[in-house]
């Protein structure tokens, strides 16, 4: 394979059941072929670009990004996304978040569940998932990928808000946001920052349960109540368990489920 020492060599398995072999020359660059140009399966960029598949929709992602690491997780947290979605009446046309939105898994839910014109920002720190983001939800003409660490994109959020006296903050009255936070969790100011923007609903994708109660304490001393909670085994004879929190600003599920009664 031509590896030098201190190389290192990755195999990437993705949902279609084709091995990749990565030859890496340090921790974060992939090795281009003998003549300089990219090697098979990467971008004109030089990166390892392969082919991820949920819910019947392909999702391009760098081998060396973040995917799911067992092969049916992306599916089924994304169908309890789903569910979660439809449960709270979501509304298509709010100024709907995905947050630490990756390369769009759960934006790409959002839209399938609320049509064509789903409006909806996924927000992700990493450029390169914010790259596969954008082209994974062109099917969307109302999604937009922004690449911005979440805690500033809500201060500049928040900071509008306020200098709009409310009436951008009235924006997000409907609106769903989708959090998948790192196992350190979302922090309390991120929590406060949401709760600033005041959205109807709030699902929350937690890999660690306590980081997860952590964030649900703040969310509670903010005003939203904890309606739904699920657990999920998805890395079976381990610790770890993923869950789906769904948290609803006081009085927005009174006034839904009297709306619904008028029906």
């Amino acid at each position: 394979m031509g590896t030098r020492r201190g190389d290192r060599v990755d195999l990437v398995l993705p949902s279609d059941g084709q091995v990749r072999v990565i030859e890496r020359t340090d921790a974060s660059r992939p090795r281009r072929g003998a003549r300089g140009g990219p090697r098979r399966g990467a971008d004109t960029a030089g990166h390892e670009v392969i082919v991820e598949t949920a819910r019947g929709r392909s999702f391009r992602v760098d081998a060396g990004g973040f995917w799911q690491v067992h092969r049916l997780a992306a599916q089924t947290l994304a169908d309890a996304v789903a569910k979660a979605l439809v449960s709270t009446g979501f509304d298509p046309d709010a100024a709907n978040l995905d947050l630490y939105g990756g390369v769009g898994l759960f934006a790409a839910v959002m839209g399938e569940v609320g049509g064509s014109s789903t409006r909806v920002t996924t927000v992700e720190s990493a450029s390169r998932a914010t790259h596969h983001a954008a082209r994974n939800l062109r099917d969307w003409g109302n999604a937009e990928a922004i690449t911005a660490r979440v805690d500033r994109f809500l201060s500049a959020e928040v900071a509008e808000a306020s200098g709009a006296g409310g009436s951008f903050s009235d924006a997000y009255r409907e609106a769903t946001v989708l959090l998948d936070p790192p196992r350190a969790g979302a922090g309390a100011g991120v929590v406060q920052a949401i709760a600033a923007l005041a959205p109807r609903t709030v699902i929350y994708v937690a890999c660690d349960p306590v980081a997860l109660a952590r964030d649900t304490a703040t969310f509670q001393a903010e005003g939203y109540e904890l309606r739904d909670l699920r657990a999920l085994d998805l890395f079976p004879n381990s610790h770890h368990v993923e869950a789906i929190a769904v948290f609803d600003r006081d009085g927005a599920r009174a006034a839904t489920d009297s709306a619904a009664s008028r029906r």
